[in-house]
């Protein structure tokens, strides 16, 4: 197949996880044979990551706009003034990982990857009055084009059935869809050959992840918990390790008794799959859309941290590695292509 893929950002211009995603896809993809040919934004405020190889058979185009500040509208006006430029018609299918009010006439899929419409009641909290009040007045074209891009989509892919219902909860959605949950790089993540430490980890510094609850849980826990990301606390509990390398966070996971991610809400949360990559076990919020893959093989889905980790403590690597095996980023290009085939049968 010719396939053709639209988003707000690639590597190597990294805004967030959404970059990672579609390299470790898409690069899966086109080892399969497929044609990939890529229609990026590229925010002029975001400076390239220098350490970050592309697949040299996937092709990039790129659309410059001038930053990620209401890219639901910046994005797709850019991208409208070029796109008669760019022979869409020759492909066999369109996949969008940004919302677009407007048609590609193609078959086209439509990937969600977060809620923004749940997510802005956290982000709201931390905003100063004049960013609130610019929110606010762009709320209303945020969920115009989300339901435009739903309207028009041949097919959806969800990242986790928590974020299929909120998305039903807010919009109208009549295209087939289906979930298809990340994956995880298990070259990266895997099992480190260290020292294993009598500490709990957290991965991520903002409330809509749990941070209260964690900072509440380090007042009782008996285990020191450490925090991955740049913040300071006074708690002599926990302990913030800065900003990590992948490969950095691999050996924090492979050392930890549990890793912790008690959000109020994660469309899916990459952070469980890739603990579970380096074999140990998680406790979760049911408010994670990963928590739909954990069993009592490998964690715990529960809002008592405590329980939780004392009830995952004796849990074995094997069962932790098995589990993420099964979500390769080979499996979740099979079930992505299989989608794309059923859309233009």
């Amino acid at each position: 197949m010719k396939i053709l893929v639209i988003t707000r950002e690639f590597p190597p211009y990294v805004v967030g996880g959404l970059s990672y995603h579609l390299e470790n896809l898409y690069s899966e993809v086109s080892k399969k044979g497929h044609n990939i040919t890529v229609i990026a934004g590229r925010p002029r405020n975001v400076d390239p990551i220098d350490s970050i190889d592309i697949d040299p058979n996937i092709d990039v185009h790129w659309i410059d706009y001038p930053s990620m500040v209401a890219y639901h509208l910046q994005f797709p006006a850019f991208l409208y003034r070029e796109i008669g430029n760019l022979s869409i018609d020759k492909y066999d299918i369109a996949v969008s990982h940004t919302e677009l009010p407007f048609s590609l006439e193609i078959p086209t899929v439509y990937k969600f990857h977060d809620a923004k419409h749940e997510g802005r009641k956290y982000y709201r909290k931390t905003m100063g009055s004049l960013m609130k009040a610019l929110e606010t007045a762009l709320q209303p074209t945020r969920s115009w084009a989300a339901q435009r891009s739903l309207d028009l989509a041949d097919h959806l892919i969800f990242n986790s059935a928590l974020t299929r219902k909120i998305w039903k909860r807010e919009y109208t959605i009549t295209s087939p869809s289906e979930v298809i949950h990340n994956g995880v790089d298990r070259d990266i993540f895997y099992p480190r050959d260290i020292e294993n430490g009598e500490f709990v980890l957290f991965v991520g510094t903002i409330p809509r992840k749990g941070l209260g609850k964690v900072i509440d849980f380090a007042e009782k826990s008996p285990y020191p918990i450490y925090v991955a990301g740049d913040i300071k606390f006074n708690s002599d509990n926990l302990h913030s390790l800065g900003r990590l390398s992948q490969n950095q966070l691999a050996k924090y996971y492979s050392s930890a008794i549990a890793t912790i991610h008690p959000a109020k809400f994660e469309a899916f949360g990459n952070v469980i799959l890739e603990s579970l990559a380096c074999g140990t076990p998680v406790v979760v919020s049911e408010y994670c859309g990963a928590a739909e893959i954990v069993d009592d093989s490998c964690g715990r889905v529960t809002p008592n941290l405590l329980a939780g980790v004392e009830a995952v403590r004796e849990i074995e690597q094997a069962p932790c590695v098995q589990k993420a095996s099964k979500y390769s980023w080979e499996n979740v290009a099979n079930q992505t292509i299989g989608v794309f085939e059923r859309t233009i049968a």
